[in-house]
């Protein structure tokens, strides 16, 4: 089965979480404020201004060679600044998974598409970075709450698309992040740090439980409990050109998903972890005082897995940054 949930978490925790890092031009600005995109997986701690926002279409490819699957996980991000220090995004996701050999059999490749799980999220920011041009001054620090909806498909599968149907795991999810940013030129480092409650479902045959490729046996259905779900993120990024926010990044990303659930005990679902490393670049332009477009590029691999399906993610991202009027964001 697709193990969808790495996307699904990663970018909301994940997360969550995501890229949306940008910040736009000012004749104020500061006199080191880069133009830039941010990591994939790693949040940043700076709200938007309120009436600045953006729309942030990803793509995630994840390739799953030993399984002969690959998952297309298509996030829509929109993102907007409510009133200072407080912003709102929402994430509309699209998944196209495909199966072939060896979980197909004679050959076949099985293919299927639709929503999945919607989820949206609101950041509190409550510190501000002090001195972007030294590493000891105060960093940006927020907090992230996460309210997952259980929209994509997990019951009724089709048996002869091997999973391929799957797109969700029927869970309503609470999560909270803890997500820092310090800048100190030429380098920006990330951090995110959050926890999420997967609440209990009801599954059938054919269901794949959050590590990718244990199913549920033909002609059972049960109710499932899965474990408390730890996400954990940080990027180091280097920034080459100010003005157009050019820039390469390391990225780390991980999810450990425990024998307990903290408000529903013991959990019955497998217990998994996994850590990946993601080289990514990225860059701007145009750029002028109300409007932006940042792209970014790179790939996912995966360096610690027990448990869980290894995966490699290529990925790709535009992000159309409008500057309100109350401020620019960076400022």
């Amino acid at each position: 089965m697709i193990p969808w949930s790495r996307a699904r978490v990663c970018i909301a925790c994940i997360a969550t979480i995501g890229i949306g890092s940008i910040r736009g031009w000012s004749q104020n600005a500061k006199p080191w404020d880069p133009l830039t995109s941010g990591p994939f997986y790693t949040g940043t701690a700076d709200a938007d201004p309120p009436t600045s926002g953006y729309y942030e279409p990803f793509l995630y490819d994840t390739v799953t060679s030993s399984l002969g699957q690959s998952s297309l996980y298509m996030p829509q991000r929109v993102s907007y600044g409510i009133v200072k220090n407080l912003e709102i995004d929402f994430y509309i996701p699209v998944d196209y998974n495909s199966v072939g050999p060896p979980t197909t059999t004679n050959g076949r490749t099985v293919a299927a598409a639709g929503l999945g799980n919607l989820h949206f999220e609101f950041k509190r920011q409550f510190m501000k970075d002090g001195n972007n041009q030294r590493f000891w001054a105060k960093p940006s620090l927020a907090l992230t709450y996460i309210q997952y909806i259980p929209t994509g498909k997990y019951r009724g599968l089709n048996p002869q698309l091997y999973g391929a149907d799957q797109r969700g795991n029927g869970t309503y999810n609470e999560g909270l992040n803890l997500l820092a940013r310090k800048r100190f030129r030429p380098f920006e480092v990330y951090f995110q740090f959050g926890d999420i409650v997967e609440n209990p479902n009801h599954v059938g045959a054919g269901y794949t439980y959050d590590n990718g490729f244990t199913t549920v046996p033909a002609g059972n259905a049960l109710r499932v409990v899965n474990g408390n779900l730890l996400y954990y993120a940080g990027a180091f990024e280097h920034v080459l050109n100010n003005k157009y926010g050019l820039g390469y990044l390391v990225e780390y990303n991980g999810q450990s998903q425990s024998k307990t659930n903290l408000l529903f005990g013991h959990a019955n679902a497998p217990s998994w972890t996994y850590l990946d490393l993601s080289p990514e670049v990225e860059f701007t332009w145009p750029n002028d005082k109300r409007f932006a477009i940042t792209w970014g590029g790179g790939v996912s691999l995966p360096a610690v897995a027990s448990g869980y399906a290894r995966s490699m993610v290529p990925m790709f991202t535009v992000t159309f940054y409008r500057n309100g009027k109350y401020g620019y964001r960076g400022e």
